[in-house]
């Protein structure tokens, strides 16, 4: 598996304010949502976030949240870190030539969420036991004010045939 969040900020007249690229880090987590989905457990992925933390993953991060806490002069998001991933925002195809199977996900904070500094994003499956973030992306800092839309686009691919090579 592999991600890649390409995200965008615009002001309220649509004028594009900056841009982000990154690839993600699967989680601990995430792998256990895929292997437990597998096996006909769990909840599929159903939410995108955003927080303010820009601190590496290492062998032992795990976390089942991004971060919105303060940093220096600079305070946590205000409103909602959280979106709900629309019904159909999510599309699913193939491509047979690099032997991949895509799938797509996008998903918008509104104006008067998370407003401040971001500086990560992660999809995450939300259920009853909780919330499992699938991945984490940091980038670059973003200011998000209470007048901008932040739009994540991811891809995450997932290769077939015969897989020799990845291991």
């Amino acid at each position: 598996m592999r991600g890649v969040l390409d995200l965008t900020l615009v002001s309220a007249d649509g004028t594009l304010l900056a841009r982000r690229r990154a690839r993600n880090s699967v989680m601990r987590g995430g792998a256990e949502l895929v292997a437990r989905l597998f096996v006909g457990q769990g909840n599929p992925i159903s939410h995108m976030a955003v927080g303010t933390s820009d601190e590496p993953e290492t062998e032992t991060f795990t976390t089942t949240a991004l971060s919105n806490e303060g940093r220096g002069d600079e305070s946590p998001l205000a409103g909602d870190t959280t979106t709900l991933i629309a019904s159909g925002a999510m599309t699913l195809a193939v491509d047979q030539g690099k032997r991949l199977v895509l799938v797509r996900v996008r998903a918008t904070l509104p104006p008067d969420a998370a407003v401040g500094t971001v500086r990560e994003a992660g999809l995450i499956s939300r259920g009853d036991e909780g919330d499992v973030l699938y991945n984490r992306v940091t980038f670059a800092p973003i200011r998000k004010g209470g007048d901008h839309e932040l739009t994540m686009f991811w891809e995450v691919t997932f290769p077939y045939g015969d897989l020799q090579w990845v291991f």
